[in-house]
């Protein structure tokens, strides 16, 4: 049990600490992340969902959450489920995009391009895409 997935709800009571009991546990927890007893992975849905949640419901500023996800992310013991999800994070505040947006962006690598109709998200991005029409 040393590796953890962390789900949604775990880092909101982290980041927001509107739940003092809660709260005070994920401390608890991260001063064992903090001496190797623990690691905790956070999945790529998990970011996304808090970006989501973070903008929607605490209307944090997402140059702010950027900030906040990624300082948990380059903490001592805690990995990503994916490496671009930092590049991504990036993108999202620096580009004012959407988080799936920026992650779709930044998995494009340049050997693919994407299909979507959000044509104001992704030409603010450094990929190729194209809109369903534009293909027929």
């Amino acid at each position: 049990m040393n590796n953890l997935l962390v789900d949604t709800n775990v880092l909101i009571r982290l980041l927001v600490k509107d739940d003092p009991g809660k709260f005070e546990t994920i401390v608890k927890l991260v001063e064992k992340v903090e001496k190797n007893e623990l690691t905790l992975v956070i999945p790529t849905v998990t970011l996304a969902e808090c970006c989501w949640l973070l903008k929607s419901y605490y209307k944090l500023e997402k140059k702010l959450i950027s900030e906040y996800l990624i300082d948990i992310l380059q903490s001592e013991n805690v990995e990503a489920e994916e490496d671009i999800v930092i590049d991504a994070l990036i993108l999202y505040a620096e580009k004012n995009v959407d988080f799936a947006d920026a992650l779709i962006s930044c998995k494009t690598n340049h050997s693919v391009d994407v299909l979507t109709w959000d044509k104001k998200d992704f030409k603010k991005l450094n990929c190729e895409f194209y809109t369903p029409e534009e293909l027929l």
